[in-house]
């Protein structure tokens, strides 16, 4: 092990469950005391020494107690684990069923009995006739990129600005509060600031599933400037915004994405500005564009407002696993009378929750990320 590990073994395997200690270092009472006991300037960076450790106080039930609270805890993470699959499950279809439609839209229109052509690109196949196939590079005036400043990691307040952080458009979606806090005087270029309406595109991240991620900026409480880390790409009057949105968010553009992601795995997956800007899209009239997104707009609120429902309900899910290890193994709740009725249940290895990798982890690698100051590409 290396020096930022402790290993610890219990000395009386008669007074003490191994298990049950399992679950009260992950419980979020043990973890504040150990919070309070640690030392550091950032959460994040926080030391524990050994002799601070082991005199935290820790609680004791007998040891038969030790032995109900891991066997009721068990099933009960085993139950909440299936309701979280299940409905991760269903977030899966949801977008698998908005890309679908996305993909026929940005692709066929919203006319079945359109004549098709050939589009002169393999993976995009048959287009409509009145389309065009053209490269971003001529639907765009220009593609903005930012700075890579020092920053806070607090969020802009009164008269201060933030700078965006990589994973502001993680999953299509502007999330405003993704910044962080420039230093009080910072001097920048005007034409970095974000603006509503502007379109956003994620350059570079831990994850490579979200790298390219595009989102429009709906709104805005905060003042904020864009990142190295992301493109702003903007159009020109035969191509609207919103349409180009959804076009960035289809099948086709993430193949493109794909192959076009340079690096290795891990925090070196990027998407050079000349790859996007050679991205090819199919085109229709502008008008065709506003009619398609008028059609689409209820479709993808309606997922949208579904999968956030879901999402809520898997939250609500974890908060009370959280809370319910909190009371069981603080005494609170007393479940011995309980877990002497729960059914035998064949002890499997349970599948890690799919939801968690891209929602959070890989969330947390794209933050990771924006401590690494990089050249802007021109």
């Amino acid at each position: 092990m290396s020096t930022a590990y402790g290993v610890y073994r219990t000395r009386d395997a008669g007074v003490l469950d191994p298990r049950f200690v399992h679950e009260v270092v992950r419980s979020t009472p043990f973890h504040w005391e150990l919070r309070v006991r640690s030392k550091g300037v950032w959460t994040s960076r926080l030391q524990l020494t050994d002799e601070s450790f082991l005199g935290a106080p820790f609680p004791l039930p007998p040891l038969p107690e030790q032995a109900a609270i891991v066997r009721f805890l068990d099933h009960a993470d085993r139950r909440i684990r299936r309701y979280i699959r299940a409905k991760q499950e269903l977030i899966k279809l949801l977008e698998e069923q908005k890309q679908a439609i996305i993909h026929r839209a940005v692709t066929r229109g919203l006319d079945p009995n359109v004549c098709l052509k050939p589009s002169g690109v393999a993976w995009l196949g048959d287009v409509p006739e009145h389309w065009e196939v053209r490269r971003l590079k001529l639907l765009v005036r220009r593609i903005d990129q930012g700075i890579s400043p020092q920053a806070e990691n607090y969020l802009a307040d009164g008269d201060s600005w933030g700078v965006l952080k990589s994973g502001c458009v993680n999953h299509g979606i502007f999330r405003q509060a993704e910044h962080k806090r420039l230093p009080s005087g910072f001097a920048f270029d005007p034409v970095l600031v974000v603006q509503e309406g502007d379109v956003l595109v994620s350059r570079a991240s831990g994850s490579s599933h979200l790298v390219g991620s595009v989102g429009r900026v709906l709104s805005l409480t905060y003042k904020l400037i864009l990142s190295d880390k992301t493109f702003r790409p903007v159009f020109a009057d035969h191509a609207s915004p919103d349409f180009m949105v959804l076009a960035m968010n289809s099948r086709s553009y993430r193949q493109q994405v794909e192959r076009a992601i340079s690096g290795a795995e891990g925090l070196a997956n990027n998407l050079p500005l000349s790859s996007l800007r050679a991205f090819f899209f199919a085109v229709p009239p502008v008008n065709e564009q506003r009619e398609i997104v008028d059609d689409l707009r209820g479709t993808m609120e309606a997922a949208q407002i579904t999968a956030a429902r879901v999402a809520r309900e898997i939250s609500l899910l974890r908060e009370y696993r959280t809370r319910l290890i909190a009371d069981v193994v603080t005494g609170k709740l007393d479940v011995r009378e309980a877990a002497a009725q729960l059914p035998d249940e064949r002890d499997e290895p349970e599948p890690a929750d799919e939801a968690e990798a891209p929602l959070d982890a890989e969330e947390s690698q794209a933050e990771d990320l924006d401590a690494i100051p990089e050249e802007a590409e021109a």
